[in-house]
């Protein structure tokens, strides 16, 4: 009996001539519906198969267990090693047959690992929350540049199209870490004949900060203008209400009365150019290098390390290049109670505008606006 004769004795039942009369469109829609369910099926079996024998192949080339995967969909896991380890189990893993390395996967700063229709996130064991979130990048550099530097790197030379960071006599690089206190911003120092502070960010970085303290008086004077009526009828407020159709005390949504549509966000582009300088640079002065690293980007020549970065940003014009200046962005937020359903986040200008017109249901207003 072949596969066909198989398929149509289970479901012979479901057809009024025990068979789909193709001369009937309702036998064709549920001959169709049928297929489809069962190729869904069977599609989804030979994908979890894939997922169970790579994890399989990894557990038993690379010593891990199952406490070292964490399931985050059918064919998608968290594979769990070492922090300082993570670029060491990508190459062990590529050598592989079958596993492919993909910088650009998302979900994680350093990429994943692809085994046919499955993907390995690699996060870092012990560090699971908010201690793994967002440092892995800073994590890649510090490793790499410290393992070059044992292999006799004495220079290092960042390589952007736009410019180049040379630093010479280099001893060590250091995280930071979430120090940043008095607005500092490096997350990297690398020591030399004094110390270089590093922010790095990945390639599609959105945000500069999150400006909750930095802007709450802004926000709050926006909050009470918006309640007074002062930008109406473009701008007002509407009580927020929840999927389930419940309003949340002291908690609004921006309304725009003229069209009739939800206001995603006041957009203030003309901030202090101190603020500008601390949001990008901070206190530190820090340079800002741009880069979602893998291990091609690393080459020791001689005793000078060559990395290859995206951008390199020292001052206002490197960021004006490249239409990054900090824009602040006061968004919908059902948590903030405290500014009326309000908070504020500074994020690159290329990230709210597409040839100079904003983008969504957005509406710009001035600095002295707000605060006068």
């Amino acid at each position: 009996m072949d596969i066909l004769d198989k398929f149509f004795k289970k479901y012979s039942y479901k057809f009024d001539k025990g068979y789909p009369d193709m001369n009937n469109e309702q036998d064709v829609f549920l001959l169709e519906s049928l297929l489809s369910k069962v190729i869904n099926e069977n599609f989804k079996l030979l994908k979890e198969e894939d997922t169970e024998n790579g994890i399989d192949i990894l557990k038993k080339e690379l010593n891990l267990t199952d406490e070292d995967f964490i399931k985050l969909s059918s064919v998608r896991y968290k594979l769990l090693v070492p922090r300082s380890e993570r670029y060491n189990y990508i190459e062990k893993i590529t050598k592989l047959p079958g596993f492919s390395y993909d910088v650009n996967v998302p979900g994680s700063s350093i990429g994943g690992i692809k085994y046919n229709n499955t993907t390995f996130l690699l996060k870092p064991s012990g560090a699971q929350g908010r201690a793994s979130s967002g440092t892995g990048n800073e994590d890649i550099i510090v490793n790499e540049i410290n393992k070059y530097i044992e292999e006799g790197a004495i220079n290092i030379i960042f390589n952007a199209p736009n410019k180049n960071l040379t630093i010479n006599n280099v001893k060590e690089v250091i995280p930071v870490g979430y120090d940043v206190a008095g607005g500092k911003k490096a997350d990297i120092i690398i020591k030399a004949n004094k110390d270089y502070p590093i922010s790095i960010k990945q390639d599609n970085a959105g945000f500069w900060e999150s400006s909750d303290t930095r802007y709450k008086s802004l926000v709050l004077t926006l909050s009470k203008k918006i309640a007074n009526g002062d930008f109406a009828p473009e701008l007002v407020f509407q009580p927020f209400t929840d999927k389930l159709g419940n309003q949340k005390e002291g908690i609004n949504t921006m309304y725009n009365e003229i069209t009739k549509t939800k206001v995603s966000g006041i957009i203030v582009t003309d901030l202090p150019t101190n603020d500008e300088n601390e949001i990008i640079f901070g206190s530190d002065k820090a340079t800002i290098i741009y880069r979602s690293y893998s291990p091609s980007d690393f080459e020791l020549k001689e005793n000078t390390l060559y990395i290859k970065v995206s951008k390199i940003l020292e001052n206002i014009s490197d960021v004006e290049e490249f239409d990054l200046e900090p824009v602040l962005n006061i968004r919908h937020d059902s948590t903030r109670a405290s500014t009326g359903g309000l908070r504020a986040t500074v994020q690159p200008k290329n990230k709210l505008y597409s040839d100079d017109q904003l983008t969504g249901n957005k509406i710009e207003l001035s600095y002295n606006d707000i605060i006068s």
